[in-house]
């Protein structure tokens, strides 16, 4: 069952400008402070933009086995319906805003997680237990964190190493599931060590409609592991360095015994901060990723029922490596400026991709190989004017170079080592302004310019079946938008409420042009080649409310309008005017925690959404649905606490993927795990 993509990996990963150290290990308990939509540490009741924070609690209290299913109940946070480990890894994609593809930058404690050669998000790389909060930002963010950050930024923030203690779950439940993480810290006079690790597996379960099922279909199933080694040292007065080293792996068998996908990545991570004087702080990080993916997909052999039959057709092995460093100065002062902050950045990527197609008698026919580097240079600043006590205006630009080189199209009718290189830069501004109104109420708004560059995987990498073949294509342009935002914030004792309406245009958008019979290769009847030629539009309505009575009760309502369209597309008229795929027009979430008599706690969650487009005309559709969880947890003795956590509580079947590539699948059924948690400082 061999997968075509190509909205979804539209993009690659960021132009790296990490955070200061600093800002990496503030503790949020209450979510009060973030750090990624300004990158300094701020309040969130003082930040001029759309800002969620997820808290470790709440995450508790979410049946969850990875951060995407978190995310789900956050405001204009667009993710597939079926959870990471339950579809395929280059469709795990996540965008904001209506935008579809890949459109939101994801970060580790500030380093892009991104996959380097397609743009997807393993989160199963990150175990939940290790996490200390999740800051998502809406809006264009290109121009403090660069590529990916056109509809906004998601950054997941690890527990600080500032104590020693452990923190450690582990449960298992139905469909074979089970799970253990945890995070380790040990403490000291100027330094910190921290083991963070977890296993995450289930035997899955059948997500083909009935009608498709045959002897071929299995459960879809995985594992994953990971492990981290992180430190933080005071090297000397002013000076302090940070670095997190960590492994990842997956299997997954997804959907027929034979479509199987292996991943492996090793990630590192140092940071550098100086402080030479009280109002000034410098900033050097580097890092390195190096990752392997291998996929299997699978075709059904001449004149057998192809959901009784199959054979592996094609086995993808794709490489990279990539690395970055960045430098960022920044200083603080009083009056009409109120602080100042400049950056440059560099990022280089290399990439491979090597595909042997076989016949269906296991015969290897031929190795389509795509291949090439991209090289990227950048550099920002960022003012913050206070005009008056309550106004602020938050001014900041970009300017950022490309550079896509050493390109290889070794596909069939493609253009051997002739692929010519692409040279380009942007110039990305933005301007956000609040005014603080009495009583806790304030005005906000923003305009900017953000883009995404088109990844590897767009650029070089070609996918074929037999009779079809897609192209990438090394003349691609990165995508940019131009957005507006007004939004309007109440931050009165328990309550805060959020509300914001966007507008964005969006130029440059990646779609794919059909081939002539004279331009395909022998062997082939149809074929596509992707190109820079749609226009889109997304415009919409988010709202978030919190409110916190009492310390035992918190509560939560969000929701989000999003009308996303393409707006112009020659090559796919009947594409104009409809929905963009993926994205429901409405989205509602609701959540309570509350703890009662003995510190028992009980998180009721509800969801629900409107039917989604599968493919970019309209023509395959999702279903609507609603789907309620609950978590119930109950203190026991010496920091150690029983949970119970149920996905899906009334078992309610909706078709979730239904994009034409397979057939239709179902969203997860009800599942439910225990466990214990164990706290320990």
């Amino acid at each position: 069952m061999f997968r075509f993509h190509l909205l979804a990996g539209a993009a690659l990963p960021c132009l790296l400008l990490a955070m200061p150290a600093a800002a990496q290990t503030t503790t949020s308990p209450t979510g009060d402070i973030v750090v990624t939509a300004t990158r300094s540490v701020r309040s969130i009741a003082d930040v001029p933009a759309s800002v969620s924070v997820v808290t470790a609690a709440q995450i508790e209290g979410t049946p969850a086995r990875t951060i995407d299913d978190v995310l789900r109940r956050v405001p204009s946070v667009d993710l597939p319906v079926a959870s990471t480990n339950e579809q395929h890894p280059t469709d795990t994609i996540v965008s904001m805003r209506g935008l579809s593809g890949i459109s939101a930058l994801v970060l580790l404690d500030g380093v892009p997680l991104n996959d380097a050669f397609f743009g997807y998000v393993q989160w199963s790389e990150v175990p939940l237990a290790t996490v200390d909060r999740v800051e998502v930002v809406r809006g264009g963010g290109a121009t403090l964190w660069g590529n990916y950050a056109l509809g906004g930024v998601v950054n997941i923030i690890t527990r600080p190493i500032d104590r020693t203690g452990l923190v450690a779950e582990a449960a298992g439940g139905s469909r074979g599931s089970y799970r253990t993480d945890g995070h380790a810290a040990l403490a000291g006079d100027g330094f910190g060590l921290a083991i963070d690790g977890g296993v995450n597996h289930s035997d899955g379960y059948v997500e083909q409609v009935e009608s498709a099922r045959g002897a071929i279909a299995v459960p879809t199933s995985f594992t994953a592991r990971t492990a981290a080694l992180s430190g933080n040292a005071d090297l000397a007065p002013g000076l302090t360095a940070r670095a997190r080293a960590s492994y990842y792996d997956n299997d997954h068998n997804f959907l027929t015994r034979l479509n199987t996908n292996n991943q492996r990545t090793w990630r590192y991570t140092g940071t550098l901060g100086w402080k030479p004087a009280d109002r000034d702080s410098v900033d050097l990080t580097v890092f390195h990723d190096d990752g392997r993916f291998v996929t299997n997909n699978t075709g059904a052999p001449d004149g057998a029922d192809p959901n009784d039959a199959e054979y592996v057709q094609n086995s993808h092995r794709t490489r990279f490596d990539d690395w970055g460093a960045s430098l960022i100065w920044t200083r603080t002062f009083t009056g009409l400026l109120r602080a100042l902050s400049a950056g440059a950045d560099y990022h280089s990527i290399q990439g491979r991709d090597d595909a042997a197609i076989f016949d269906q008698t296991g015969a290897h026919i031929r190795t389509d190989t795509g291949a090439g580097r991209q090289r990227f240079l950048g550099g920002f600043m960022q003012a913050d004017i206070r005009p008056l006590n309550r106004l602020q205006l938050l001014f900041s630009l970009r300017y950022q170079d490309f550079y896509n080189y050493d390109g290889l199209d070794n596909t069939p009718g493609g253009l051997g080592t002739n692929v010519a290189s692409r040279h380009g830069s942007d110039v990305d501004p933005r301007l956000s302004i609040r005014y603080d109104l009495p009583a806790g109420f304030a005005l906000r708004g923003a305009v900017y310019r953000a883009f995404r560059a088109p990844t590897l995987d767009n650029l070089y990498r070609g996918a074929s079946v037999p009779g079809y073949i897609l192209y990438g294509n090394a003349a691609l342009k990165p995508e940019t938008l131009e957005g507006v935002e007004a939004g309007f914030d109440v931050d009165r004792g328990p309550v805060r409420f959020q509300a914001t309406a966007y507008a964005s245009r969006i130029a440059d958008v990646l779609t794919y042009r059909y081939l002539s019979a004279d331009a395909l290769p022998a062997g082939f009847d149809v074929g596509a080649r992707l190109i820079n030629a749609a226009r889109a539009r997304s415009r919409g309505v988010e709202a978030e409310l919190t409110w916190r009575p009492a310390a035992s009760l918190d509560a939560t309502l969000a929701y989000t309008y999003a009308d996303s369209v393409v707006t112009r597309n020659p090559d796919d008229p009947a594409s104009v005017g409809v929905q963009q795929s993926g994205i429901p027009r409405h989205r509602v979430s609701a959540g309570l925690d509350w703890t009662g008599p003995y510190g028992i706690r009980v998180s009721p969650r509800v969801r629900y959404l409107t039917r989604t487009n599968g493919d970019t005309d309209g023509v395959y559709r999702t279903d609507a649905h609603v789907i309620a969880d609950l978590a119930a947890s109950a203190p026991l003795r010496h920091g150690l606490e029983a949970f119970v956590q149920a996905e899906n509580l009334f078992d309610r079947r909706y078709i979730g993927t239904n994009d034409g590539f397979t057939a239709a699948l179902y969203g997860k059924p009800f599942t439910a795990t225990a466990g214990f948690r164990l706290k320990l400082s």
